[in-house]
């Protein structure tokens, strides 16, 4: 019988496992990816210098960025659906006083990382869920906010997760997330590219679905009682990501893999840079 620790890191999207190996054997690696494992928002993109230091500054900029456009501030009760290493909830602990704050995700690996990294100040409480983001077990009608923070393309149905955000959520509360969102024009071209059969995207990132436009948004909205409130598209501050990424990469010490991880970040770069993929941060309001 498979064990539930080895059932949910058989979820999560492989480049975790080489993530872990990283972080173990390499400073820099713990220094950039050690808190959040997402893109960096830079203020200014022409400033960004390569560091993991650097990388990790603009990876908190964005984490920030998502927390603010979600309104968040002391008391509130906050949900973070695919919560990684809990960085947006160390963010959060550290800026603000009094939150409920609960992280779920489906690699029960990242969550003993968080709960080993991260303590609880100034009155906050703090809890670690395993768990399904498209089948959450949570009470209803509990947050005041609901985070998806660059995780939302790996689930298998945008649908089902919505609903339980929207379940989750109390009256006006909000739903904040970040997303790889196609333009309308480009959305037919991306859908000719089969991800699942891609080696290097499958080898990488796992599932991913990135051809979910805003209009789609809208609708998926609106089915579940939720309304479209924001969109910030930050795509040009995202992008020395994929520089940093790609320079990484390149030292891993098995060549293939390392040649399969830089194919499939050098495809979304290619996407991103294009303009057919923007990296937006949209907010929904619960009605």
């Amino acid at each position: 019988m498979t064990s539930p620790s080895a059932t949910a890191a058989a979820s999560a999207p492989p480049y975790f496992d080489v993530l872990f190996t990283r972080l173990q054997d390499e400073p820099e690696m713990r220094r950039a990816f050690g808190r959040h494992v997402h893109w960096g928002c830079w203020s200014d993109p022409r400033q960004a210098d390569g560091s993991g230091a650097d990388y990790a500054e603009a990876a908190e900029a964005l984490c920030r960025r998502i927390c603010d456009a979600a309104g968040i501030g002391p008391g509130q009760a906050i949900l973070d659906v695919g919560c990684g290493f809990g960085g947006t909830i160390a963010s959060l602990n550290e800026r603000f006083g009094d939150l409920q704050l609960l992280g779920v995700n489906i690699d029960d690996r990242q969550l003993q990382r968080a709960a080993e990294t991260i303590a609880p100040r100034a009155g906050n409480r703090i809890r670690f869920q395993q768990g399904d983001a498209c089948d959450l077990q949570v009470p209803p009608a509990a947050f005041d906010v609901v985070l998806a923070v660059e995780c939302i393309f790996h689930f298998p149905s945008r649908r089902a997760f919505f609903e339980g955000a929207a379940r989750a959520l109390r009256t006006g509360g909000l739903l904040a997330l970040s997303d790889f969102v196609p333009r309308e024009d480009a959305l037919r071209f991306l859908q000719s590219f089969d991800t699942a059969s891609d080696e290097a995207t499958r080898r990488t990132w796992g599932h991913i679905d990135v051809t979910c436009p805003l209009s789609e948004y809208r609708e998926l909205a609106e089915g579940v009682g939720l309304r479209l409130e924001t969109e910030d598209d930050i795509t040009t501050q995202t992008l020395p990501t994929y520089s940093f990424l790609r320079k990484h990469m390149r030292t891993w010490p098995d060549a293939a893999e390392a040649a399969l991880f830089d194919k499939a970040t050098a495809q979304l770069e290619l996407a991103s840079r294009a303009q057919l993929l923007g990296y937006k941060i949209l907010t929904f309001v619960k009605e």
